[in-house]
């Protein structure tokens, strides 16, 4: 593996970003599905039909938020041990009252914490889940090398994100869409001007193409599954640590 530039966001850009994600917690989820013409929630199912899932697994939800992902993937299973990392407390939260009546027998543990540094053990993990969440990392491929430490050999990587079309043209109207129609679309449903969704924008300039993303992904795990919506804006994979 070729030594690599870091890409992430720089400190200032991060507590930029996790101000903004702090201040969706209450409309999270609605916001979302409205700015994305549904395609938000969508993509999370896509995702989750990706996943080989059995009873007694062990989980990481990578930049769990409020917990939709591992409310999904829970809702398959009757047995887990679920770690979910997020480094806003609000949000670990709010996972934690989503999970905490989930019907099964669920372990749920919740870390505050950030990719580049997992606080679990090598090799402890059947399932790593990144949904929508990679893209705020500090450092992008040491969050990949976080990934594949914490995995067994043989376990699964989950991720979902916004990325840029490999359509030049679709890319830019797809950012002239987030720029300037998603912020205005949020603020009826946040209730403030201040919307913290005019922070998506600069996350997608910095973010790779599809085709890109999945390439990166492909250097440090065997990608086994893509799919794509909304001409490669939302991109989903399933990668296995060899």
């Amino acid at each position: 593996m070729v030594e690599r530039e870091r890409r992430g966001l720089k400190p200032d850009e991060w507590i930029d970003v996790i101000d903004a994600l702090e201040r969706t917690v209450r409309r999270y989820e609605l916001v979302n599905k409205v700015i994305s013409l549904g395609y938000s929630s969508r993509m999370r199912k896509v995702l989750a039909d990706m996943a080989f899932l059995e009873d007694g697994m062990v989980i990481l939800d990578a930049g769990c938020g409020p917990g939709l992902m591992s409310e999904l993937l829970l809702s398959r299973l009757n047995k887990a041990k679920l770690y979910c990392l997020d480094p806003i407390p609000s949000m670990l939260k709010a996972a934690f009252d989503r999970l905490k009546l989930m019907k099964g027998e669920f372990s749920l543990n919740f870390i505050q914490g950030v990719f580049e540094q997992i606080p679990v053990r090598s090799e402890s993990i059947d399932l790593v889940v990144a949904s929508y969440s990679l893209r705020d990392s500090m450092d992008f491929y040491g969050a990949l090398e976080e990934f594949k430490r914490v995995l067994k050999p043989g376990g699964q990587l989950l991720v979902l994100d916004v990325t840029k079309p490999d359509n030049k043209i679709i890319s830019r109207l797809g950012g002239l869409y987030l720029k300037h129609i998603a912020p205005i679309l949020s603020i009826p449903i946040y209730g403030g001007l201040r919307t913290p969704w005019k922070e998506l924008y600069p996350t997608y300039e910095r973010m790779m193409t599809s085709s890109e993303f999945v390439k990166e992904i492909g250097e440090y795990f065997d990608v086994s599954n893509v799919k794509r919506g909304l001409f490669g804006i939302f991109t989903a994979l399933r990668a296995i640590r060899t």
